[in-house]
């Protein structure tokens, strides 16, 4: 008795399992677009920082490289390894420059 029982259910899974055809036909939708995002921030170069920014830092110094970034009320102050600290709003705009204490 046990194994037609289990014979049964087995087979009842198995009719289920391909009876709806339309479970089968199914397509996965297709990938959306990276364009099509609703994105209202602009382009952030480096970390967030603004490219305009990011254009200044490197035209004022060039090879000098990115310590620390903080994000102020104002905007952003950029830490540099040769000891300059550059101050930015936050559309990258600048702002200031003086010496790391």
């Amino acid at each position: 008795m046990k194994t037609k029982l289990i014979f049964s259910a087995l087979s009842l899974g198995a009719i289920f399992a391909f009876a709806n055809p339309a479970a089968q036909n199914q397509v996965a939708p297709a990938p959306v677009p990276p364009t099509q995002y609703n994105n209202p921030q602009p382009y952030q170069g480096y970390y967030g920082l603004p490219q305009k920014a990011m254009n200044t830092i490197q035209k004022t110094y060039p090879g000098v490289y990115i310590k620390d970034i903080d994000f102020e009320g104002y905007g952003f102050k950029v830490e540099l390894t040769n000891f300059m600290e550059m101050y930015f709003d936050r559309n990258g705009n600048f702002l200031g420059q003086k010496w790391d204490d």
